[in-house]
């Protein structure tokens, strides 16, 4: 029996002077990061959604964004937010005084995703130019730059039951990392165009990626990367796919301007348009649960969403 889902329009957030490329959780409940083109990292309150909060002005395009928790190494207290931009910087900002603590400086190198596995204690930042950053969480050194593709890495997604991570590439490939060796392993082909997203499925120890093409596949690890399903997705290209465990529900975000709403089969549940939510008129460029029941939306149209996904 198929799951059904109420899709409820929380509020829409204005503020952004551009378009909107990443979010992140912040620490406490019911807040999230957002920032784009406009240089500038906002923190929304979902409970008082009337201003954001400034943390943070850069000189270029963000890119990504990830929260680094508290009490990581000694000498550094509360928590830190990490920001890659659209020429090579990686910011780390103290959230408790809003100052930069540390920064890198990686040549005409856009920053397109930032992760942190706490199972794995590293951090790994991917970019423009097919490098893929090792960073120790403690004392912010880079370990290892491992060189994959001359073209972007778009996305990373850990395995939390073995050391490898797993990079979407726009050479179409996906690049499997030994975390301990700290080296490139195996690859494959994954889609016709750019692999812009990719997601780990722990339940069935399952690859899922998104593309260029608009499609989504899945692939099944234990049997070398056997593609298992291909899904004709969205009308335009995929830019993200975000699994909420609680409630079973995958999330997509497409230049298409929708949002799409999956359950644990990859199987269609709802398309969140402007037509008949009200939603983005323009490319849905990235998506975030938050606190299980929220699903927050950013786009071209400078706009940010916040959707409550209840379970019938």
């Amino acid at each position: 029996m198929q799951t059904k889902i109420e899709v409820k329009k929380v509020v829409e957030l204005i503020g952004h002077q551009h378009p909107i490329y990443t979010l992140i959780a912040a620490p406490e409940p019911g807040r999230f990061f957002s920032a784009g083109g406009d240089k500038s990292v906002v923190e929304w309150d979902i409970n008082d959604p009337s201003t954001g909060t400034l943390i943070a002005q850069l000189p270029y395009t963000i890119y990504s964004l990830c929260v680094l928790p508290e009490n990581l190494a000694r000498g550094r207290q509360g928590n830190q937010l990490i920001v890659g931009t659209s020429e090579g910087g990686i910011h780390i900002i103290d959230l408790s005084t809003k100052k930069e603590i540390k920064y890198f400086q990686l040549p005409g190198e856009g920053v397109f995703n930032i992760q942190y596995s706490e199972v794995h204690h590293i951090i790994a930042a991917s970019t423009a130019k097919g490098n893929l950053l090792l960073i120790h969480p403690g004392d912010l050194s880079i370990l290892s730059t491992i060189h994959l593709s001359e073209e972007k890495i778009r996305s990373i997604a850990f395995n939390p039951v073995r050391p490898y991570m797993y990079t979407a590439c726009s050479d179409t490939n996906v690049y499997v990392i030994d975390i301990e060796k700290k080296e490139k392993v195996f690859s494959f082909v994954a889609h016709s165009w750019a692999c812009n997203a990719i997601c780990y499925d722990a339940v069935n120890n399952h690859l899922i990626t998104c593309s260029k093409d608009a499609h989504i596949r899945i692939w099944d690890i234990k049997n070398h990367f056997e593609m298992i399903k291909n899904i004709p997705a969205h009308n335009y290209a995929i830019y993200q796919i975000a699994y909420n465990p609680s409630i079973k529900i995958y999330a997509t975000a497409s230049r298409d301007k929708t949002l799409k709403l999956w359950d644990d089969e990859l199987e269609i549940l709802v398309r969140i348009n402007k037509e008949d939510f009200e939603g983005h008129t323009n490319s849905v460029n990235t998506i975030l649960w938050l606190d299980d029941q929220y699903l927050v939306s950013g786009g071209d149209d400078r706009k940010l969403m916040v959707w409550e996904i209840t379970k019938q």
